[in-house]
């Protein structure tokens, strides 16, 4: 077989096997491209296609969000663009045909009563001792450090270091960062590592420290499900456009520590540049989205405001 006779499928995984050899992922390359393929394919389109193509096929869903649409053309657009150098008939995609920003989620900031609720349904939601003491554990986990779900759920046992209260964190978006712990979270974190339930498992002793029944480690769409349930078991339901989610932990650790600055008088610039080393942030400016304008912070920072309006009267 020639290279002017490739189809586009064979040229697809050509490209996705020389891109993974570099150590790029590309699961989703290879989903929507080959999503794109199919209806091409249906078409009886197998060796070229247009721009218009590619326009039409990502508009497909009329019902999906603008952004949605943008995403899976900037998905072929990649694909199209290594077609077109490789010396196939394929336009380059121009960006900003479908420009639209995907708009951010409004986070849920947590009350110390919806934490309480979620921990506590921990144990009625489920009867698996280790499922149970697992999501609760999380919860808890990200409660008390701010990390991403996906860092505490990467987290293996290696990386508790109990004698010195500290996690090594090993993120794929940062560099690597040392987190401190409260003495009674490296507590919770020992207990759990303990757990009859889960040294049932089999696990690897330096593998994951959170586990499945098998021993291994959770993926994120698994536990989303088992935090689902506790959320609504929980009755922790939207406040407006702020939906519950895992990840609203993180905003939520972060707007209590600003808070709790501004409560003692202290200095917002420092912590906040303490937070965004903490979090893992390159950037503090990156660390401003975390910090939700709850009414207790707002009233913080007007009561620091109040001595320089008095001043400015005298």
């Amino acid at each position: 077989m020639t290279t002017e006779t490739m189809t586009l499928r064979e040229r697809l995984n050509e490209y996705l096997k020389m891109r993974r050899a570099l150590g790029f992922q590309l699961a989703e390359v290879e989903r929507q491209v080959g999503l794109f393929l199919t209806w091409l394919e249906a078409g009886g389109q197998t060796q070229t296609f247009t721009i218009d193509d590619a326009v039409t096929w990502a508009r497909l869903n009329r019902d999906a969000h603008p952004s949605w649409w943008a995403t899976r053309l900037s998905l072929v657009r990649l694909f199209a663009g290594y077609l077109n150098a490789t010396g196939v008939d394929v336009p380059i995609i121009p960006g900003g045909l479908l420009p639209a920003r995907k708009p951010r989620a409004v986070p849920f900031i947590y009350s110390q009563d919806d934490l309480d609720a979620l921990l506590a349904a921990c144990g009625t939601e489920f009867h698996d001792e280790r499922i149970a003491a697992t999501v609760r554990t999380v919860i808890g986990l990200l409660a008390a450090t701010g990390l991403r779900i996906g860092e505490a759920l990467s987290l293996r046992v290696d990386d508790v270091d109990a004698d010195h209260d500290v996690l090594v964190i090993k993120a794929r978006k940062s560099a690597e960062r040392l987190v401190p712990l409260h003495p009674t979270t490296t507590a919770a974190l020992g207990q759990y590592l303990t757990l009859p339930a889960r040294t049932a498992t089999h696990p690897d002793l330096h593998g994951p420290v959170f586990v499945t029944a098998h021993g291994t480690g959770y993926a994120y769409v698994s536990f989303l499900k088992l935090f689902t349930r506790v959320r609504e078991a929980a009755d922790l339901t939207p406040r407006g456009r702020a939906r519950p989610r895992p990840h609203d932990l993180r905003h939520t650790f972060a707007t209590a520590h600003m808070t709790a600055a501004y409560a003692r008088r202290g200095d917002p610039d420092r912590v906040l540049s303490l937070l965004a080393t903490w979090l893992g942030h390159s950037d503090a400016a990156h660390t401003y989205w975390y910090l939700t304008a709850t009414g207790e912070l707002m009233a913080q920072v007007a009561g620091m405001l109040e001595p320089l309006h008095e001043g400015d009267q005298a």
